[in-house]
Order: structure tokens, then C-alpha cells, then sequence
């Protein structure tokens, strides 16, 4: 299917829209990767993007391409943002040699700002963890406590905002904004259960069909189990872990309860995902927010979703 120059402008203009939420400028084989439409190669992609696409709408600078109403700046400041990026990875690395030491920890990945290389000042390393079945919330309960003992409950390089288990990668919610947090991600502990989470989670290719895992540079990943954290697993053998896993998690979800009383249960239910096979917070409803704004500004530019 050929689209015409104004056409593909659109779908330019979907992609550039979403990122534009946080003023960031995206490559052209970014902006490719996620474009919502699939009808020809990266090189023909190029050729198009240089010669029908740019104008009034569309800007470019630097190698980047962002709409109107910017200024080459959001440039600068997302260069900015992939240096203190690179400082925030160091940090990352660090937190994830404790974290896989951990009681059936299986997977450590980075979400988030990181995940992106878009961080500032204000940012957190968001954690996605994946643990074993029926020991999950074990697990978070075990580095909850070690974050709030040993680093005085400072989340900077330690957010543990998300937990799955191995038993269940695929998100049931199916969106722009999770398919975009997927094809963001970078593994830091087990690469070959990341590439299962990403296989179990191919529904993102419905909003992203060019995006490919090969086009997007990883980090360097830590294959190697822990002994200590075999060791740190045999008590757990000697008495019914699955009955304290399920404790754990009853009472995390009365904690949310009486901690957000001002959301109803189910947008409580929804922003607290608390199962026994998933932990995932999203405090202040961030991903409905996200949502909303990217509607407003689709219809701020005319742009038909």
C-alpha cells in the first residue's frame, strides 16, 4: 500500500505527537520504528521523510524531527538528556547486581525514562522485575524492606514500580502507551527471558508493525545466576512460601486501599495492579493522563487517529 505525501504526514504526525509529551525529538529510525504504519523499507522511509514530509508541520534539526511550535532547542535538551542518561546507567547496573541477588528474581529490566535514555534530574531507575510464580510478592516485600532499611526508602536508583511472573509476560492491557513502554525496555539480567517477555507481548507490533528489537541498541546484560540468592532461597523451602506470597499481597492491597482513598475501586484496581502475578504502580494514574494528553494534542494538530 502506497500512501500519499499527506497521508504518511498523518502517521509521521501520530508518532511525533506522542513523544512530543515530553518535548522529545526522535531519529529518523526512531521514528520509523514506531511509526504506526508499515508499507515500506527504512530506506524508502528516509528518501520520503527528506523529501515529501518536512515543511511547516514537521521539523527537523540535527538529525532529529519534532513539530511545530518547537525550536531546535528540544534538541539540545534531549542530547542533554542522553548524557545524564549514560551517568544514570552506571547507577542502574549497580542496583541490578543487588536486586538479582534477591530471592527468585528471574529477570531485571529498566523502564521508564532510562529505558529511553530521556532522563533529567527528577528522574527514578524504574525496575520491571520478574520473579518466580507465587513468590512475587515475597520478593517485593523482601527488597521494599532492603530500600527502605539500607537506602533510608530513597527510590532514586532503586524504583520498584513493577513485578510479573514468568508464568505470565503478556500485559492484559493493550494500548499505545503499554505498547510503548514494551518496545522501550532494556533487559539488564537475563536476555533470554526478555526476548520471551517481548515475544509474548507481540500484540505491540498492532501499533508499532515496523518495530524490530535489532534496530534498537541494548544494554550489556548479566546472564549469570547468584549463588547467594540459591542459598537465600532454601528457608523458604522448609514452610508453605505460597500461603505467605498471598499473605503479603492481601496486605499490600489494603495498604493501597487506605493510602488512595480518593480513587473509587475500581480506577484503584486498575492503577494498583495487585494479583498474585503482577505488582505494578502507577501512582496519580500517570498512564490515563498520558493517554488523554495525546488525544488533545492529536486534535490540537487535526490529526486523524
Amino acid at each position: 500500500m502506497r500512501f500519499s505525501p499527506m497521508q504518511l504526514q498523518n502517521e509521521i504526525l501520530k508518532t511525533l505527537l506522542y513523544y512530543d509529551i515530553w518535548s522529545y525529538p526522535l531519529r529518523a529510525k526512531e521514528l520509523f520504528t514506531f511509526l504506526p504504519v508499515n508499507s515500506m523499507t527504512l530506506e524508502q522511509f528516509n528518501e520520503l521523510l527528506k523529501s515529501e514530509t518536512t515543511g511547516n508541520t514537521i521539523l527537523e534539526h540535527d538529525g532529529f524531527y519534532f513539530v511545530k511550535g518547537k525550536t531546535p532547542l528540544v534538541v539540545s535538551d534531549r542530547q542533554r538528556r542522553e548524557a545524564h542518561a549514560k551517568r544514570m546507567w552506571l547507577m542502574a547496573r549497580l542496583s541490578m547486581h543487588i536486586i538479582k541477588r534477591f530471592p527468585f528474581v528471574r529477570a531485571v529490566f529498566i523502564s521508564g525514562d532510562l529505558s529511553k535514555n530521556a532522563t533529567h534530574s527528577k528522574s527514578d531507575v524504574d525496575f520491571f522485575i520478574i520473579t518466580e510464580p507465587n513468590r512475587l510478592w515475597i520478593t517485593r516485600s523482601l527488597l521494599i524492606l532492603f530500600k527502605k532499611v539500607f537506602l533510608l526508602n530513597s527510590k532514586k536508583f532503586f524504583c520498584l514500580n513493577y513485578f510479573a511472573t514468568t508464568e505470565n509476560l503478556t500485559l492484559e492491557e493493550q494500548n499505545i502507551f503499554q505498547a510503548t513502554e514494551v518496545a522501550t525496555l532494556k533487559p539488564l539480567f537475563n536476555s533470554t527471558l526478555f526476548f520471551r517477555y517481548l515475544e509474548a507481548n507481540r500484540w505491540i507490533k498492532q501499533y508499532f508493525p515496523n518495530f524490530d528489537v535489532s534496530l534498537i541498541p541494548l544494554p550489556k546484560t548479566s546472564e549469570r545466576g547468584s549463588k547467594i540468592q540459591r542459598l537465600f532461597e532454601v528457608p523458604f523451602s522448609f514452610f508453605s512460601a505460597t500461603k505467605l506470597d498471598e499473605h503479603l499481597m492481601i496486605k499490600m492491597e489494603k495498604i493501597w486501599a487506605k493510602r488512595y482513598p480518593v480513587f473509587d475501586e475500581e480506577t484503584r484496581r486498575r492503577i494498583f495492579k495487585c494479583t498474585r502475578s503482577e505488582s505494578r504502580a502507577y501512582v496519580g494514574n500517570f498512564e490515563e493522563k498520558i493517554l488523554a494528553l495525546y488525544q488533545q494534542r492529536l486534535r490540537d494538530f487535526g490529526v486523524h487517529s
